[in-house]
């Protein structure tokens, strides 16, 4: 029952006591129809007498202070670390200290968890709970993002065990991954010409997807803010937006794909294998849904007109799964 119609029952009730009339086969009755106990409802009438209202009484409970998170910060976030400095303070002397559970509660609910994590695992600890907003989308081509990352896995490269490093382009619009190179040891501008070449090649084996993009966004990695690099994407009069330091975020797509490589693709290969022919970047492009059953990413790509938005696969629009790759 809401709020009035408690008060009415409580008044009721409350007169009912005044007359002597009250038993417990009405507040039986009054509890039921509150869904509460009897005891909370005599309670109610006693404070209804009372004068005191039927609110919710506050209850106390214990705070955070600032010099409780200046401690925290010391201990680095370590709460029983705290705790027991509170309880040494209190035998001598100082203040009582709460009970470690009530300052684990305390600290959870006053405290962010980003914080907290910052707290106990530095800046970039405290950056994995940071909320950004989505970028609106854009047609295929618009604009590229381009990153290298090194795959979780060992291959056999001429008789010793090491672990590829992997180059690509990703079309932002539609996550779908243009051009890849797998180097054995660590990436420079050679890989990113490689990768380049094979991102804007649509004829066999390359493409689709491919072709020029309007944009590229890149890291401040010295092999992508070469002279060399430069050069050839001023060539193809392709704008390039070096990024700031320390933001990965501003180009999400890329850095999705480098974390579903590591835990979706790579998971399942064993710890030493061979690099094989197939491009690197085939299983996310024909297999990725962007969201529960929507289509993949080469869907994507196949179903939008140069030029326009970007929309779905004309199998997807028709009512039928897509299929296509």
């Amino acid at each position: 029952m809401d709020g009035p119609g408690r008060v009415a029952v409580v008044r009721r009730l409350a007169a009912l006591k005044e007359e002597g009339r009250l038993g417990c086969e009405q507040v039986q009755l009054a509890a039921g129809s509150l869904g509460v106990s009897e005891r909370t409802v005599w309670r109610w009438v006693r404070q209804a007498r009372a004068g005191e209202g039927l609110d919710r009484r506050p209850r106390g409970r214990f705070l955070v202070s600032d010099e409780l998170r200046q401690r925290l910060a010391f201990w680095r976030g370590n709460t029983a670390a705290v705790h027991r400095e509170l309880a040494a303070s209190a035998e001598g002397g100082g203040p009582p200290a709460p009970s470690l559970s009530t300052l684990q509660r305390a600290v959870a609910r006053d405290v962010l968890a980003g914080d907290r994590a910052g707290l106990a695992g530095g800046e970039r600890a405290r950056r994995a709970y940071d909320v950004f907003l989505q970028r609106p989308g854009t047609h295929r081509n618009a604009v590229w993002e381009a990153d290298h990352v090194e795959a979780p896995v060992e291959v056999d490269a001429a008789g010793q065990l090491a672990r590829p490093w992997v180059t690509w382009f990703v079309d932002a619009g539609t996550n779908a991954v243009c051009g890849t190179a797998v180097t054995v040891g660590v990436p420079s501008r050679e890989s990113i010409l490689a990768a380049l070449r094979a991102a804007v090649s649509m004829e066999e084996p390359y493409g689709p997807p491919g072709g020029l993009p309007g944009h590229m966004r890149i890291d401040r990695g010295k092999d992508f803010l070469s002279k060399t690099v430069a050069s050839v994407l001023a060539g193809f009069a392709v704008r390039t937006g070096p990024l700031p330091g320390y933001t990965p975020h501003l180009k999400g797509s890329v850095e999705t794909l480098n974390g579903a490589m590591e835990r979706m693709f790579a998971a399942g290969l064993p710890g030493m294998c061979t690099l094989s022919g197939r491009p690197a970047g085939s299983w996310w492009i024909r297999t990725r849904r962007r969201c529960g059953l929507r289509p993949s990413p080469l869907c994507c790509w196949r179903g939008c007109s140069g030029g326009t938005p970007r929309t779905r696969c004309w199998r997807w629009r028709a009512g039928r799964r897509c299929r296509c790759g």
